[in-house]
This record gives structure tokens, sequence and C-alpha cells, in this order.
């Protein structure tokens, strides 16, 4: 009041450092409650955790007012980079794989071993074996087929820079997603393609018995992958063993090898759609088995499932014995080889129909 008149002041404005000091005290105040009441019960431990949980609930919460609620536009970027570098990766695999098809079609095949191994290195993969592990079987020398666990995509890549470029056995339904891998491992005789859903009359054994007869015959040069868990996991310990493909090896007679890698799903994770670099594969060989040892198939898949568990606990374990190569000891490839006839019909009409296609050019051209 002034010379008898009521004079109204404006409201004093809120200074940054009094709204400052009360946000601190109100985080002070809920941080010395969480203290008093892990206090309270005892644990140190569980009193550093609760402050630690409260400052990162903060920090989420100031994240989260300053970008209204929104991801944070550097994490959503660093997603997308992820992204489009795990598809340029696989877009630069198929074309590498449609340069080796041309490099087919004109009569030289290359293992497609080293190509994976090209791969792996891109990406920095280091390889190791455990101390206790076996050398691999030659599989030029006989037919072998080795057991080997299914983590990711990435199993084709790592098992094949493993052992040397073996066959694999696959659904038609990959070629969709991988159409020149598809195409150039068919034709070269090294994917095994059937139809998981065609019912066949005489028995899923049977067929099996010759349809891996008939498809060994195309690619004579190695044994064949096969992964006997069925499809992919990524359980601790794996799933149970299917004891169809066991079956079949048995009844094959051909002798199989336990073969577990760790880290296998760290290269690629499609689930995440992301790559991996310096990842460190650790692989445990297993003593051969050989189907003419056992009595009958079922003391066979016994033993196969007892090796397939120790083998499991030894990569997984056992300290590693670091190697400068993909190849595990024993592995046997060769570089490249002239496929002039090749075994598979379909490649001379491949290589037919190319020249009636430049014939045509030529002949509409001029």
């Amino acid at each position: 009041q002034e010379s008898g008149h009521w004079r109204l002041r404006p409201p004093p404005r809120p200074r940054a450092e009094g709204l400052h000091r009360g946000v601190v005290c109100q985080t002070a105040q809920a941080m010395a409650g969480g203290n008093e009441q892990d206090k309270a019960e005892g644990s140190p431990a569980k009193a550093a955790e609760g402050n630690n949980a409260h400052a990162n609930g903060v920090a989420t919460a100031v994240g989260e007012g300053n970008s209204g609620g929104e991801p944070s536009k550097k994490g959503e970027k660093g997603k997308l980079m992820t992204m489009a570098l795990f598809f340029a990766f696989l877009f630069y695999a198929q074309f590498t794989c449609f340069c080796l098809l041309v490099l087919l079609i004109f009569g030289v095949a290359l293992n497609h071993g080293v190509l994976c191994e090209h791969y792996l290195v891109i990406l920095r993969t280091r390889f190791a074996h455990t101390a206790g592990s076996e050398k691999v079987l030659d599989d030029t020398i006989e037919p072998v087929i080795f057991l080997s666990n299914h983590r990711s995509w990435g199993d084709f890549w790592v098992d094949s820079a493993l052992l040397g470029g073996t066959s694999f056995v696959s659904r038609w339904a990959v070629a969709v997603a991988i159409p020149m891998s598809a195409a150039w491992g068919w034709l070269l005789g090294w994917i095994w393609f059937f139809n998981r859903d065609k019912k066949h009359p005489e028995g899923t054994t049977k067929w099996m018995k010759k349809f891996y007869s008939e498809s060994h015959e195309m690619f004579k040069e190695k044994g064949v992958t096969m992964y006997p868990e069925g499809h992919r996991t990524l359980e601790p310990r794996g799933i149970p063993l299917k004891p169809g493909g066991l079956a079949t090896a048995y009844s094959l007679g051909w002798p199989c090898q336990v073969v577990i890698s760790k880290n296998k799903e760290e290269v690629m994770a499609e689930r995440k759609l992301t790559l991996h670099f310096d990842t460190q594969i650790v692989t445990s060989v297993a003593k051969p088995l050989r189907p003419k040892d056992f009595a009958t198939a079922d003391e066979f898949i016994d033993a196969v499932r007892n090796t397939w568990a120790a083998t499991w606990e030894d990569a997984y374990t056992a300290p590693p014995v670091p190697r400068d190569t993909a190849a595990l000891p024993g592995a046997v490839r060769n570089i490249w080889r002239p496929a002039i006839t090749g075994r598979r019909p379909e490649l001379q009409w491949v290589r037919l129909g190319l020249v009636l296609a430049l014939a045509a050019f030529r002949l509409l051209r001029f």
C-alpha cells in the first residue's frame, strides 16, 4: 500500500535454478527413500541397484519428455543402417553366386567352401576348436554325413567353410530367398532340394535313402551336412534330434561325425536382421560313428544322441584353440575343378538355351 492506495504486483517468475533444485530435491528424496527401504532389508547391493534403476528411470523419463514419447532418432537411424547392411550383404552374396553361376555355364566350378570363407573374412570372423576335437573325416574318399547344430541362416556359410564345401539338404522354399545361390548350388549338385510336404508310399526312410544316394552321385567330391534337429533353434542346449534322418544314415551305412560349433548364430541373426563382426566360432568334432559297428538302428541313434550331448558340452565349455584358417583340421577341399560336362542334365539344357538365345539375338540384329 502506497499513499493510501493498494498497488498490485505480478507474482514472481519461477527461476530455472529453483526449478532445477526442486527436481534434484525430489530425485534425492526418492533415492533416499529407496535406500532407506533397502537398508531396512539389510542389503547394500539392493540399495545400489535401486539407485541405478532410479537413475535410469529418470534418464528415460527425461528422454521421453524431450522427444514427445517417440523413439530416439539416433536409435532409429542405427537400426535402419543395421538392416541396410544386412540386406546389402545378402545382395552381395547373391551377386557373387550369380557370377559363379555364369562361370559354371562356361565350364568352371569354384568350391563354395572357398566363397563362404570369403564372406566370413569380410565379417572378420575368427575360428577355433577345442583341444579334444577330432580331425574331420576325409569325405573325398567315401561319403560322410556331418551332423551339425542348426542355429541360423549363417550356418550354411560357416559349415561350408569349416568342412571344405560339403553338400546340403534343403527345402525348395529356401530357393525363393536365395535364388542365385540355389540355382548355382543345384546345377552344380551340392544343394539337394526336396519337397517336405510330399508323401512317399514306400516310406520316408526308404525314400530318403534313395534320395541321398542319387543326390550324392551329382556331387561325389564331398560328403553332406545334415541338421538332425530338423530346424533352426536358439535353445541353449538345442532340441532333441529327429530319428528319421539318423535312421536314414544308418540304412545308408555312411560314417557319421558330429560337428558342433558355438556362436554360429552371432555371425548372422536373421530374426533381428543383423550381422556381427569379430565373432569367434568354436568347434568340437567328435569321433566318427560307423553304422556297421551297431547291430540295430536304435543302438546307432542312441550312440549319436550321447555323442551329440558330449560334443555340445565340449564346444560350449572347453577353452578354444585358435587357428588361422576356417577349414577344420582334416577337412579337404579343392578350390576349383572343370565342369565341362556336368553330372546334372539340366546344366546342359541351360547351356543349350543360352547358345540358342545368343543365336536368335544375332539373327534378329542382322
